[in-house]
């Protein structure tokens, strides 16, 4: 117990004192009546807490500068400036890659973007390359199981499917979508192999998410895509979200906009 109190005071001496203290006790008793102001009120002060020791040399003992290399007795540990693939906001990150192997990374704090923050996505963009859970070789779906099965029969299969569907229903009863994640070179060739089945039906995944956004804007706005930048939310006097709850669809955007209520020109 005397552990426990002993780290409590020395968070408090760290991070700003009796407000983040208070902040912390309010969260760890799940107060029942915390409104919305007194919620965006100790949000602030958390955020402000936060970016304040971000500026703390102890806050990150685990990671060395960036472009730094050392050697901890078993190899090579570089650190390596990068940017989040997952969308387009750019968050920065600091890759942490032991051996040439990307093994964890953390948020930038001096990124001007994502202020030393990441969300759900960000935080796991290891995942989609060294994942343990990642997807390395091709199954099918065998008597209700999925079955491991070799790359020349998965292939084998899909073709001879993909050539009895356009012989039996034409070149245009076959739909690709592609990703996001995939780079130029291989939405190029995605698209060459339509063209070669014989059909235009090829279009992005971004489709689904931003037909309706752009539409939507367009018509309102006359310009089909962003109005704003994090620099008009962090000198905003006033912010009215309608049917959104940022702290979880856009916790990178959220922060800023609490930290211009920090800064005192937003008012809740």
């Amino acid at each position: 117990m005397s552990i426990v109190k002993k780290s409590t005071q020395s968070t408090r001496a760290a991070t700003g004192g009796h407000l983040v203290h208070s902040l912390t006790r309010a969260v760890a008793s799940r107060m029942p009546t915390l409104d919305r102001r007194a919620f965006l009120r100790r949000s602030g002060i958390g955020v402000g807490a936060g970016l304040a020791a971000s500026q703390l040399s102890l806050v990150r003992p685990a990671m060395a500068a960036e472009g730094a290399v050392k050697t901890d007795g078993k190899g090579k540990v570089e650190v390596k400036r990068t940017v989040c693939s997952h969308c387009s906001v750019g968050c920065a990150i600091d890759a942490v890659v032991e051996n040439g192997v990307w093994t964890r990374h953390e948020p930038v704090f001096d990124s001007p973007i994502n202020l030393g923050a990441h969300c759900a996505k960000g935080a796991a963009i290891r995942e989609h390359g060294h994942g343990d859970h990642r997807l390395r070789y091709p199954m099918k779906l065998v008597n209700g199981k999925y079955t491991r099965v070799s790359w020349d029969e998965a292939l084998t299969q899909i073709t001879d499917r993909m050539k009895e569907i356009q012989k039996t229903s034409g070149p245009d009863s076959m739909f690709v979508i592609g990703s996001s994640k995939s780079n130029n070179e291989q939405g190029y060739l995605l698209r060459k192999m339509m063209a070669f089945l014989g059909t235009n039906n090829c279009d992005h995944q971004a489709r689904i998410c931003h037909s309706t956004t752009v539409a939507g804007v367009a018509n309102t706005w006359g310009y089909g895509a962003m109005t704003n930048s994090y620099n008009d939310m962090r000198n905003s006097k006033s912010a009215l979200y309608i049917g959104s709850n940022a702290a979880e669809a856009h916790p990178v955007s959220m922060l800023h906009m609490l930290a211009a209520k920090e800064a005192g020109s937003l008012t809740p």
